[in-house]
């Protein structure tokens, strides 16, 4: 009962202010103008669509230089409440968003401030991707051009493995931020997102494929120079160990190769050192654990450098250990990062994509209203 005398009350004062409008209306006479104003306050403050354009209507009448352009102005915020409510029953929420915000811009109203929360409600998770991929830009390195370019022309065992670590650190952290990205609209049904958002959507996961790219180049440069050291360990360790089956049994030839593998091992360690640290480095739990790509990794190098009964084993897999090898040197010849799959620069990929982000300001400019009514 309350309410419904709530709204008799407002009822009584709209009706009471329509009828001043027709006074004015008719007498359409400039010594009214000062009362035409007040009554013109007094609509905005009961942001009524229909008692505000009433009101400046009749002033229009009597200054319409002065109030002519806003009148017109209101004028388009009706049409564009209008055609935000026959987008919201399309289901057409990226359209409709951007009519309901011109709308309650142009001209504050109860009824477009209930469909701009409405509608912006539905689409206030874009803000989320939006801060996961300002994340992502601002964990990247400066020049993803120049970090491939670095570590090609410059061999591995001169790497500093403190700045590299930090470089797949960073890399890793901004792949995981644009994933976050990719979970939260993959969460929406595909009939749920516009064109423009399934570009954008398109556009994320491209530049996290280029990230992911970057990152296991760089891996592979070391796994490549690592593989072509293995190769010159696997060949001798190889040719030794058929040289001394050929003259003593098995567990003896086995017994007095022991130090040339201990040699080969220490020769590695470096490279070793390298490998391991990248693996912890590109960790996606970063907890202390080495990355998947690892174990494959970790145990090649384990039959290259490791003797095991039966030792002559260790000969018929030669062949094999080789071949394993050359697939990790090829890897650098024939798989490179394209970066031209995504950007290195936050405002690139904005402009990129200004459609999204034309509505995403929107979003952010009508942020506490989205989050407070």
């Amino acid at each position: 009962m309350e309410f419904t005398g709530v709204l008799t009350i407002r009822t009584i004062i709209v009706k009471n202010l329509l009828i001043t409008l027709l006074v004015l209306l008719t007498a359409c006479s400039p010594i009214e103008l000062y009362q035409a104003e007040n009554i013109y306050q007094e609509a905005k403050a009961t942001k009524n669509e229909k008692l505000i354009i009433a009101s400046l209507q009749s002033l229009v009448m009597l200054d319409p230089q002065r109030y002519q352009g806003k009148l017109d102005k209101a004028n388009l915020a009706v049409l564009e409440l209008q055609k935000a409510n026959a987008l919201v029953t399309e289901n057409n929420l990226y359209e409709a968003y951007l009519a309901s915000h011109a709308s309650y811009r142009q001209l504050p109203t109860i009824a477009s401030k209930a469909v701009l929360i409405k509608v912006g409600g539905e689409l206030r998770y874009l803000l989320d991707v939006h801060s996961n991929v300002v994340k992502s830009f601002e964990l990247l390195p400066t020049s993803l051009a120049a970090v491939i370019s670095k570590y090609q022309n410059q061999p591995v065992l001169e790497w500093d493995v403190i700045k590299v670590n930090s470089i797949i650190e960073q890399l890793g952290l901004a792949g995981k931020a644009l994933h976050r990205s990719l979970v939260i609209l993959e969460r929406k049904k595909a009939t749920e997102l516009s064109p423009e958002i399934v570009l954008w959507k398109i556009a994320i996961q491209n530049q996290l494929k280029m990230i992911n790219q970057v990152e296991q180049h760089v891996i592979n440069l070391a796994l490549s120079s690592s593989s072509i050291e293995l190769e010159k360990h696997n060949a001798e360790l190889t040719e030794n160990s058929a040289n001394l089956l050929s003259l003593v049994r098995e567990e003896l030839a086995q017994e007095t190769m022991q130090p040339h593998f201990i040699k080969a091992n220490r020769e590695y360690q470096l490279y070793f050192n390298l490998n391991e640290n990248l693996a912890l480095a590109s960790s996606s739990t970063r907890r202390n654990t080495h990355a998947a790509w690892y174990k494959d990794w970790n145990h090649i190098e384990k039959e290259v450098l490791e003797s095991r009964a039966p030792f002559s084993s260790y000969l018929t897999a030669s062949s094999n250990r080789a071949n394993k090898l050359r697939t990790f040197i090829n890897k650098v010849k024939n798989i490179r990062p394209n970066l031209e799959l995504g950007f290195s620069n936050l405002n690139l990929f904005m402009i990129q994509n200004e459609n999204t982000y034309n509505l995403i300001e929107k979003l952010q400019r009508d942020r506490m209203l989205l989050n407070y009514g």
